[in-house]
């Protein structure tokens, strides 16, 4: 009975693994005359303290602790392993907690706080993409470089270079990828006379997703 169960379960992975490295096959195959991809990701902000501005940052860290994005991507082989293309796609920071700055006076003297609730920030990366596969491509590390173009509708947002350095592992059909994003530019919080407070500069990321090719 043993046996039987150790013959099936290899059975089973064997089959798995050629219907995967037919859905591979395809999907090189089909790069030599270009394909579409689509994708969807999940992540978290990464964010460095040395971005902010002196004073009392107690929840800055809580900034954008969350980041979803999709995106749509042509790309093509130039040379066997290497494939090219360009990107287009949406990426949102979602944004939690807020920024609180103590006021005093020219003695030193306590006067109160400038608190700023933390703003979201939307942008439409638009790049070229690139990517070299190994392992009989089941593998690939890419980039993605462009310009992030800021679409909150918020005039203190600005958008800027658009870095996605990535690795993938090819199913076939389906492809998982791990990347990191950083999207420059950054945000400014004023207080009533229009004077800037607090800067945020740069939004990062370490994302996981899926994608898809057509």
């Amino acid at each position: 009975m043993k046996k039987l169960l150790v013959l099936v379960a290899f059975a089973v992975f064997a089959l798995t693994n050629v219907n995967a490295q037919d859905g591979v096959d395809k999907v090189v195959e089909q790069a030599k005359s270009g394909g579409f991809k689509v994708g969807g990701n999940i992540g978290f902000s990464l964010l460095n303290s040395s971005l902010y501005n002196l004073g009392y940052d107690n929840n800055a860290e809580d900034f954008g602790s969350f980041n979803f994005g999709v995106d749509v991507a042509y790309l093509f082989e130039v040379m066997p392993n290497l494939e090219v293309g360009a990107l287009v796609g949406y990426t949102q920071f979602l944004a939690k907690g807020s920024y609180v700055k103590a006021i005093y006076d020219n003695d030193g003297n306590y006067e109160g706080v400038i608190t700023a609730d933390f703003k979201d920030a939307s942008f439409v990366p638009i790049s070229t993409t690139a990517r070299y596969y190994f392992a009989n491509h089941k593998f690939f590390g890419g980039l993605d470089l462009g310009y992030a173009v800021n679409v909150a509708g918020d005039d203190g947002v600005d958008g800027g270079l658009y870095l996605r350095p990535k690795f993938g592992f090819n199913l076939g059909a389906i492809t998982l990828i791990a990347s990191y994003q950083k999207v420059g530019g950054g945000v400014d919080y004023d207080d009533a006379s229009g004077s800037t407070y607090y800067s945020l500069s740069g939004f990062n990321s370490f994302n996981v997703g899926a994608e898809f090719s057509f």
